[in-house]
């Protein structure tokens, strides 16, 4: 809380100080500025993070879970991933760009819940062994971001201008590694920690728009971005290096309630140019 306490500061200080430039008129700031070929810049931004989930109907349920305990649902909440980036911009008109922002997207994780029917023994070490009806696991990733979008400008209004923008974008998890492995902490314990394992890339179609500022010194960016992944990121069965656990997994009511999860993101930008 405190990182997002001093990040939220940042960006307020620095946005007050460039709305009091943009604010003067008189001659416009930058008048070259979208001009130029090629620009560069940076990029610091909030991510909320979620999944589309789709789930079975009926579940496959272990030998050692009663049926009559069903998986009532199961579902996702937001959370908030930072990101940084770097920009580059070429001009391809008056009214539009190309731009390209690799990024790094910092606790991009997906938090799941599974609410059961009968409370059980959640095998999770934080929760002590306490008997619940609602199991939670969290999915951590790490994302390099590679965005590719398309930008229409507006005309400007003196230090002003309104842009929209689409594309898509790739990227690959930096927790891949990690997240294929399958952690069973009880001998035939099959909701033992058992997470699901997801791909170790991603892919979206994402959109939004924005406001360029000019400054006296340099543009100062706001932006709004949506994303929606275009694949099932729940992995094989059979790419998954951990075989020795491979039943343990299949048989998990974390896991069989799943049939498709797709990434879901809205970023808040602040670029710099």
């Amino acid at each position: 809380m405190r990182r997002v306490f001093l990040l939220l500061t940042f960006i307020f200080l620095i946005c007050s100080t460039s709305f009091a430039q943009v604010l003067r008129f008189g001659v416009p700031n930058l008048e070259a500025e979208d001009k130029a070929r090629f620009r560069y810049g940076f990029s610091l931004g909030i991510n909320i993070v979620d999944a589309n989930l789709k789930t079975l109907s009926n579940y496959t349920y272990p030998e050692n879970i009663s049926p009559d305990n069903e998986v009532l649902r199961i579902y996702s909440k937001p959370t908030p991933a930072f990101n940084v980036g770097i920009l580059a911009n070429m001009r391809l008109g008056e009214y539009f760009d190309l731009r390209f922002i690799p990024s790094f997207s910092i606790a991009h994780d997906i938090n799941l819940y599974y609410q059961f029917a009968e409370p059980l023994s959640d095998p999770n070490p934080a929760s002590g062994g306490t008997w619940t009806d609602l199991i939670f696991r969290k999915i951590e990733c790490h994302y390099i971001y590679f965005p590719l979008f398309i930008k229409f400008k507006s005309s400007r209004m003196h230090n002003v201008r309104f842009y929209a923008l689409a594309g898509g974008q790739v990227g690959i998890n930096m927790m891949s590694a990690k997240n294929n492995k399958i952690r069973v902490l009880e001998p035939d314990g099959v909701l033992a920690e058992i997470i699901p394992i997801i791909k170790p890339y991603d892919a979206q179609v994402k959109g939004g728009f924005g406001f360029d500022f000019y400054t006296t010194y340099f543009k100062f960016t706001t932006e709004f971005k949506v994303a929606f992944g275009v694949i099932n990121m729940l992995e094989s069965d059979k790419k998954i290096k951990d075989r020795d656990n491979i039943d343990y997994y299949r048989r998990s009511p974390i896991v069989t309630g799943l049939q498709s999860l797709k990434s879901r993101t809205f970023t808040i930008s602040f670029i710099f140019e």
